[in-house]
């Protein structure tokens, strides 16, 4: 295929972005006044069986300026007499603040020797890139060098064709504008001079640098030049070989080879015998296998013509490469060997072309895993599970939020990490670990092998009386380094279920399925069905107990209460309910009931012709022996006043920060007519709190015996699930005093209970009286303080601290027991820093140790600490202590040392 090109080879070459990210500072490196800092915690239980998080205070290290560069390499290069030698040299900032140069040569008062910043990276000047104008002192300003920047420098230095002598000796210098006392640094430049043809061969790429998210496409271009002016002075038998890095992937078919006439000729990878398709002239082209890397071999038999200037569009090959997706970040450098004869001569030259290189960039991408929990119970804490995968090139850290919240009120959440450090696999409370006041994954390396999970504990409250379903709450894990990216994991859960039998009045739910009275869990808020009968009358429920369980043929205990919790089985004087089934027979259950089937129950309730005036509530309860399922159908009868709730009476009591603390209350009715049953009226509880983020929970003594007990007393608001108050009743109430963590030493919060009376049926307001609890914030039983300092000698500090890159820090967290009894089961850990490396070594800075003392300062026991990541990693420090008694402390020691270069300013 011929093909004309009507472009000029600058213009290609000039396609190639800005080096800027090619130097780009690597997220290790502190950049000046860089904060390094994190806070230790530990875990611990009381003697009450409680455990308890504590966190450290943050400690501090500024990094400060530091000014350092290097000016690589020394060049030589071979050039024809009359032609312009061109040297490219690399100028790195080093140090950590952006800084300027001052460049300058020893080439005196040669003419037109220009200075040039190569914006792309490939050794040659491109359209676009203008010399540097020199001050009056000879010195060529460079400005505004980013930490960890390098930027290429081209020296074009043209030479006459009548020199005199072999060679041409010079130098480049650099100063740095930022710190003008470091020394001056220098490479050397040597221009020798070829006869009979001079082979040039620059490499250019039509892009510096990309990110690797996708399969990316890269063009290479090897410009083949001849810069010695007479056409006869033939560059014979050359021949050219790039071997790619592994990570370039050469593009099959791709190679092009456009000769110095303008004319295109498509190459074959195959190892045989091509000719120009201009004019025949012969070439040979053979792509192949070199271990992992491609080799590319190029031969121009005929040789490169004289008068072929670098200046000309024309002599070139070309071809593609693939970076392939996530390739890590990093440089490829790219650089190609070839050989010529000058004409007359018979022994070949080597020589090298220019290197270019190509930056693969930081990208973000990851995944993170939602989790379905099909069926969750009341009060049952569910644990999601997601799965987070940095599926990107470069480590990074994800800020973590909840977001989209549809769980049942009262809920509460937990956040950790789990993640896989060393052979264990390892769960830590979520933190903020680069102090910007966001909790966060921590910095998670790419590929499936450094996976986390990200866990949520989420505790349903446990009144809960309709729970519903489909149920969700979405985490979001947003990139520090890119804050447009995100990703999002669903958790959610199908049911939350407490009950697969429904009590229905009058008509099953096959008869009605969507308004049966009473269709749904209960007890009811308000009764279903009152019948209204006179004294010595009896009264009949019809009740249809209909197995709503889709699988299982039940049987169930029948059973009738004033309360909805079954806490008192005894009717008021003068009633008696009786169930009975068809044919009249008393029953005490029912028939075995098919799945989705029903059974008919008459309750008939005599009343005493000595009754008084009423509304009993009647609470009816089927109950299956074998699955538990239950429900419960609030009906009532009518069978008219001093009106006053009480609650008694006002204490004080002490708790933790993040602890609490359980007041018990009575509640009585001063009345002489029933409260609060949801029929004559209403009597709820609610509570109001001085201080913000402080709660409290209130719960029923249901098996009364005044003595609080997680999992039998019930969480209570609402006398109407207790069939109210009757006249002169009083019940045994707990308020369970939550103080958040972090709550201050010795502040007093004040919580307020009040019974809500309605007015109800009743004609008179009723009279209420409140309780008062006063709540102390009681001292901790551990406090954790967190130490620094940079060298052995200095005192510890908690204060702000400034260091140099490359110093060490030596850091000390100190747990003690300001309590009055032990603490158990003590975990105490801290992470090494962003930015630093663990360090240890036997000369100079010890194995991370701890030690535990007596509150005199005498030693009980200490160590190695053996769970802490390897020397020069990244990662968790972890000591465990059995028990810490009053006034003893655990001191943990280790230090790090900062990334970059120790430099003296």
């Amino acid at each position: 295929m011929i093909r004309k090109h009507s472009f000029k080879l600058a213009l290609l070459l000039s396609l190639a972005t800005s080096s800027m990210a090619f130097g780009a500072i690597t997220p290790e490196t502190p950049l000046a006044n860089t904060d390094i800092g994190n806070q230790a915690y530990v875990s611990y239980f009381t003697e009450a069986n409680q455990q308890k998080f504590l966190q450290s205070n943050i400690v501090i290290t500024r990094v400060n300026s530091i000014y350092n560069f290097s000016l690589t390499p020394d060049r030589t290069t071979t050039i024809t007499k009359g032609g312009t030698a061109l040297f490219s040299h690399t100028l790195t900032n080093i140090g950590n603040s952006v800084d300027s140069y001052d460049l300058s040569h020893d080439y005196g008062s040669r003419p037109n020797v220009r200075i040039i910043v190569d914006r792309n990276n490939n050794g040659i000047v491109d359209a676009g890139e203008t010399a540097i104008t020199p001050d009056e002192t000879g010195k060529h300003l460079v400005s505004n060098i980013n930490p960890g920047e390098r930027i290429n420098i081209l020296v074009s230095v043209p030479t006459l064709a009548g020199e005199t002598g072999t060679e041409i000796n010079s130098k480049l210098h650099a100063e740095s504008k930022g710190k003008t006392d470091l020394p001056k640094l220098s490479v050397n430049e040597q221009i020798l001079f070829q006869t009979g043809g001079n082979a040039i061969v620059y490499k250019a790429l039509n892009k510096a640098s990309g990110s690797s998210e996708n399969d990316t496409e890269i063009t290479v271009y090897l410009k083949i030049a001849n810069d010695d002016p007479t056409a006869s002075n033939i560059a014979k038998d050359f021949s050219l070989t790039d071997t790619l890095d592994t990570k370039f992937k050469y593009v099959a078919g791709s190679a092009k080879w456009k000769n110095y006439n303008g004319i295109d000729t498509v190459l074959s990878d195959a190892d045989d015998n091509e000719s120009d398709s201009q004019n025949n002239q012969p070439l040979k082209f053979k792509a192949e296998k070199e271990g992992e890397k491609d080799k590319l071999t190029f031969e121009l038999p005929n040789g490169v013509p004289g008068n072929s200037p670098l200046s000309s569009s024309n002599g070139y090959l070309e071809f593609r490469v693939v970076v392939p997706a996530n390739t890590p970040i990093g440089t490829i450098p790219n650089e190609a060997n070839y050989k010529f004869t000058p004409t007359g001569e018979t022994t070949s030259i080597p020589r090298t072309s220019n290197r270019v290189n190509y930056e693969v960039l930081k990208y973000v991408r990851a995944t993170f895993t939602g989790h379905h929990i099909p069926v969750g119970q009341a009060g049952e804490t569910l644990r999601f599970v997601n799965k987070f995968v940095n599926t990107a090139n470069a480590s990074e850290r994800f800020a973590l939020t909840l977001a989209d919240q549809f769980f049942p009120a009262g809920t509460t959440f937990r956040m950790t990490i789990e993640s896989k450090e060393g052979n264990n696999t390892v769960e830590r409370p979520v933190m903020d670990t680069n102090g910007d006041g966001d909790i966060d994954t921590g910095l998670v390396a790419p590929g499936e092998p450094n996976s986390i999970n990200v866990i949520l504990y989420a505790t349903l409250p446990i009144n809960m009386a309709n729970p519903g379903s489909d149920f969700k709450i979405v985490k979001v894990a947003k990139s520090i380094y890119n804050p447009n990216y995100s990703v999002r994991a669903n958790d959610t859960v199908g049911t939350v279920k407490v009950s697969t039998v429904d009590i229905t009045n009058n008509y099953s739910i096959a008869e009605n399925p969507d308004n049966a009275p009473g269709l749904g869990l209960g007890p009811e808020r308000n009764p279903v069905t009152q019948n209204n009968a006179n004294p010595g009358e009896i009264s009949n429920f019809v009740l249809h107990i209909n197995n709503t369980s889709q699988y299982i043929e039940e049987q169930y205990n029948l059973e009738v209460s004033t309360r909805p919790d079954f806490s008192d089985m005894t009717l008021p004087a003068g009633i008696v309910v009786k169930f009975k089934q068809g044919g009249g027979a008393e029953v005490t259950k029912t028939a075995k009931i098919a799945p989705n089937s029903s059974q008919r129950i008459d309750a008939e309730v005599t009343i005493s012709p000595t009754a008084t005036a009423a509304v009993i509530p009647l609470y009816f309860r089927a109950t299956s022996a074998v699955t538990g399922a239950r429900d419960i159908k609030y009906d009532s009868l009518s069978i008219n006043p001093i009106r006053s709730v009480q609650i008694i009476p006002n204490l004080k009591g002490e708790t933790y920060a993040g602890g609490n603390i359980v007041y018990t209350h009575k509640v009585r009715n001063n009345g002489n007519v029933i409260e609060g049953n949801g029929i004559a009226s209403s009597v709820t509880l609610s509570t109001t709190e001085s201080l913000a983020q402080w709660r409290t929970e209130l719960f029923l003594d249901v098996n009364k015996n005044g003595i609080f007990e997680i999992g039998i007393d019930q969480p209570f608001v609402d006398f109407a699930t207790i069939g109210g108050l009757k006249a002169g009743e009083e019940v045994t109430v707990f308020a369970r005093v939550f103080a958040p963590l972090g709550a201050p030493t010795g502040v007093k919060n004040i919580t307020t209970i009040t019974p809500n009376v309605t007015q109800g049926t009743y004609s008179t307001a009723p009279t209420v009286t409140s309780a008062v609890d006063e709540t102390t914030v009681l001292a901790e039983k551990l406090s954790i303080t967190k130490y620094q300092r940079l060298n052995t000698s200095d005192p510890w500090k908690t204060g702000v601290q400034n260091a140099n890159p490359g110093e060490i820090i030596h850091y000390r967290i100190t747990v003690r027991n300001t309590g009055t009894d032990d603490a158990r089961v003590i975990q105490l850990k801290d992470t090494v820093p962003f930015y630093t490396r663990i360090i240890y070594d036997a000369d100079s800075v010890p194995s991370p140790r701890y030690e535990v003392k007596k509150a005199d300062g005498t030693i009980i026991s200490s160590g190695d600490i053996t769970s802490k990541p390897a020397n020069g990693g990244m990662g968790e420090l972890s000591v465990n202590v059995d028990v810490l008694p009053p006034g003893h402390t655990i001191d943990m020691y280790f230090a790090v040392k900062i990334n970059g270069i120790t430099h003296t300013n």
